[in-house]
């Protein structure tokens, strides 16, 4: 493996001997090279493709680094001084850079610089062979993509604050029509018959699905509008949270909750703590009557691989495999109000939270026994 191979050697000796060898890979794989005289710093041999890169003739070009220096970007050029210095003192120092130069049409034309000094048997840097590569495609690619994304940024702030505003200013109408309605029934308490009954309690019923609704998407908006601030959190103790802000449904079920061991991780607690509560949520209400909700929460194993897998486990009804996909996506349920209240906000939000920590979740399901979602983290997130 140490040896020269017999193709490199007989290539070696094709670039020595044939210039047209040279030629070719010079003007096939390069942009310009360049070779300087360090003792003689006025005389700089210029490719012909390196005055053609930015739209000069060669022809009516010297050989003399003046010529060119008009043409780089001042900055530039004074980083490429700076990393030649480096290099001539010392040959482990690169010098590579990427340079900005004007092109005779007025455009900029992005260049990859490399260079070598080449040294006398003392060490001296002598000459100097460099060779341009032009990235001018690359960078226009890199600045599309970068408007690209701020233009996307920008819509999503706007939406974000449209989504926002408009929940905010329903909160308190929808408040308002909740207190009218209570009011209204205790002033004709007794004074309607069954069907208008029934009408009135379809009207608070309505009311309470939009209070809910509207506290779901302002709940939705702040997380995907949060820049987040990670610290230090026990898992357990954002499960316990969770588990403590469902007490009442918890109690009126019965549900058995089961809670194993946990890592300490890097993540944002509200965002945790709301992701397990969706999660232990829907466990409760997704649990036929007939049956007792029972949940299990635990890190499954220890970290393999790459990824850390929190999972939480219930005994509930299931869900079909053709609908896997659906129940992450926004408003999207699978049963109707009048059967199991809900928004189709609550799992699109923890997905959404499980993102932001560089994270995902996964589901198995056996419809009639039961679901496990799994929260899968990379392992770099253990604290």
């Amino acid at each position: 493996m140490g040896t020269e191979n017999y193709l490199q050697q007989e290539l070696n000796k094709l670039i020595q001997n044939d210039v047209s060898t040279w030629k070719f890979l010079q003007e096939g794989s390069l942009d310009g090279v360049w070779y300087w005289d360090l003792e003689n710093v006025d005389n700089e041999w210029m490719s012909p493709e390196f005055w053609r890169t930015f739209g000069v003739d060669p022809d009516t070009m010297r050989h003399d680094p003046a010529e060119w220096q008009h043409l780089i970007f001042p900055d530039d050029l004074a980083v490429a001084l700076k990393n030649f210095e480096a290099h001539c003192a010392d040959p482990d120092h690169p010098y590579d850079q990427v340079v900005r130069y004007l092109h005779a049409d007025g455009s900029t034309v992005w260049i990859r610089c490399r260079g070598l000094a080449i040294r006398d048997k003392t060490g001296k840097p002598i000459r100097m062979l460099g060779a341009h590569t032009n990235i001018t495609a690359v960078k226009k690619s890199e600045e599309n993509a970068k408007a690209g994304w701020r233009a996307a940024e920008a819509a999503n702030a706007e939406l974000r604050s449209f989504a926002y505003s408009v929940s905010h200013d329903m909160k308190a109408p929808a408040n308002t029509l909740s207190l009218l309605l209570s009011e209204f029934e205790h002033h004709i308490d007794g004074r309607i018959d069954a069907d208008g009954q029934e009408m009135l309690d379809m009207c608070s019923q309505t009311v309470a699905r939009m209070q809910t609704l509207i506290e779901y998407v302002l709940d939705y908006t702040r997380i995907i509008g949060m820049e987040p601030k990670f610290e230090t959190v026990s898992v357990r103790d954002t499960v316990q949270s969770a588990v403590c802000s469902l007490k009442a449904d918890i109690d009126a079920r019965g549900a058995q909750i089961e809670i194993g061991p946990m890592p300490r991780i890097k993540a944002v607690r509200e965002q945790m703590t709301i992701l397990f509560q969706n999660l232990i949520s829907n466990a409760i209400k997704f649990c036929p009557v007939e049956r007792t909700p029972h949940i299990e929460i635990a890190q499954i194993g220890k970290a393999h691989r790459d990824t850390i897998e929190i999972t939480v486990k219930d005994n509930g009804m299931g869900i079909p495999e053709q609908s896997k996909e659906r129940i992450f996506k926004l408003f999207q349920r699978l049963h109707g109000h009048d059967e199991i209240k809900g928004t189709g906000i609550g799992l699109p939000m923890c997905q959404h939270i499980a993102l932001n920590h560089q994270g995902e979740i996964t589901l198995t399901s056996t419809p009639g026994k039961g679901s496990a979602f799994s929260l899968l983290l990379p392992k770099s997130m253990i604290a």
